[in-house]
């Protein structure tokens, strides 16, 4: 796991400022507009395929990733996505993750599972609720359309 920690630390916290606040690679790269994210999303994903490698559940190989995909969408957003680099460190949080299941593999596959699946609920209550206006909006729109039809 050395490999792992190595480019956790050089992505999220390598640089240290005066005042104690670490920053990595992921903040400084991502001033690169594209080149810089792929660079950091290839080092991000290397990490959740050895996780995999390592006997990480899949419970948790998908929460690392939900870590990793909150930042790349944050990242999508001018200047706020910028700073998020700096601030958001989902490879150390993947490292941290990493340990908490080789320490509690129970317990951090449970919280894992639990997590994955309250995503999956809201984004299916999210689904439901954009068929239900879309549904809403089609009504709305025939109902305008045929009041205005003469006769």
């Amino acid at each position: 796991m050395k490999d792992i920690r190595y480019i956790a630390d050089l992505l999220d916290t390598k640089f240290k400022l005066p005042n104690g606040w670490r920053f990595g690679l992921d903040g400084l790269l991502g001033l690169i507009p594209g080149f810089g994210n792929i660079v950091t999303d290839i080092m991000s994903f290397y990490i959740l395929i050895r996780a995999a490698l390592l006997g990480c559940p899949p419970a948790v190989i998908l929460r690392m990733a939900l870590n990793v995909v909150i930042d790349n969408i944050v990242d999508k957003v001018p200047v706020l996505g910028l700073l998020f680099d700096f601030i958001w460190k989902a490879n150390t949080k993947n490292i941290k993750l990493m340990d908490d299941y080789f320490t509690n593999p129970q317990k951090t596959n449970k919280s894992s599972k639990l997590l994955m699946t309250v995503m999956i609920l809201g984004l299916f209550g999210l689904f439901v609720a954009c068929v239900v206006l879309s549904i809403s909006i089609l009504i709305w729109a025939f109902n305008e359309f045929y009041k205005n039809i003469p006769g």
